[in-house]
């Protein structure tokens, strides 16, 4: 039988490397199923609550299956939190202030758990709706 040695990461040498600026967008993809070169593609999906979206991935063309570059994925993401809100799945309400400029609102410290960054991007959704996300 072979001994089996214990793993120290303190005897482990540090290792540096760099990642490209376009490591996640890539320009081929191959499928880890079928080994095949996927095509690029412009792939709709229906998230629901009246939301498309049209992202540009890869697509397998023996089984179908798609992937995303990562700028296209975190597209997807914000898209589906707008379907989230339009079918109301989830909501919390909370006062919301004038200060003679400005509303204003607090937001739960739940939402913010780790947030160092001090500024907010806001995209408005329609006259009464907005999203929005800490930079």
């Amino acid at each position: 039988m072979m001994e089996e040695k214990e793993l120290n990461l303190d005897e482990l040498d540090d290792v540096e490397f760099k990642i490209d600026k376009k490591a996640f967008e890539p320009e081929t993809l191959v499928c880890s199923k079928c080994k095949l070169k996927m095509k690029k593609t412009e792939i709709e999906i229906k998230l629901g609550g009246g939301v498309n979206i049209n992202v540009f991935g890869f697509e397998c063309s023996k089984c179908k299956k798609k992937y995303l570059g990562l700028n296209e994925a975190r597209k997807l993401d914000k898209a589906m939190i707008v379907s989230r809100m339009m079918r109301n799945d989830f909501k919390m309400e909370r006062s919301l202030s004038f200060d003679g400029d400005n509303f204003t609102f607090r937001v739960p410290k739940e939402f913010t758990h780790d947030v160092h960054k001090k500024k907010v991007e806001i995209i408005p959704l329609g006259a009464k709706q907005f999203c929005a996300s800490i930079e």
